[in-house]
């Protein structure tokens, strides 16, 4: 085959299975750079699985970290939404409790998935995580 069809737009039960940090570097000013936080989410949802086809259904969230002017991960008010409320669902934000990245492994959540059209591809993506 030579397209993928996307996991259909809704709310899932999943589990976070694959956690990556990576540099980034725009394309079109790559002055601009930083880091993402990649999570690789696996559905457990037999009625999606039939849908695609597939044993195993997987779908990815990326979520773009801002650093401090020294490099450090920037947890100042306002600053990194998206990993704060990741954590919140995950049950890993209380305060004086120690955070690491590969924390987030094997934890499960609702995940909400959304449809990014790119030409005539359309590739499904997590865009937010709640608590179960």
């Amino acid at each position: 085959d030579t397209k993928t069809i996307p996991v259909p737009v809704g709310e899932y039960t999943a589990v976070a299975e694959e956690v990556k940090c990576r540099q980034w570097q725009s394309k079109k000013d790559p002055s601009m750079a930083g880091l993402a936080l990649d999570i690789k989410w696996s559905i457990d949802d037999s009625a999606v699985k039939e849908l695609l086809g597939r044993d195993k259904v997987t779908v990815n969230q990326g979520i773009m970290l801002e650093l401090t002017d020294s490099g450090g991960l920037d947890m100042g008010k306002g600053r990194n939404i998206g990993l704060g409320r990741l954590r919140e669902a995950l049950g890993l934000n209380a305060p004086g409790q120690p955070f690491s990245f590969m924390m987030v492994s094997g934890r499960v959540a609702k995940i909400s998935v959304s449809h990014r059209i790119d030409g005539e591809n359309i590739y499904a993506e997590v865009k937010g995580v709640a608590k179960m």
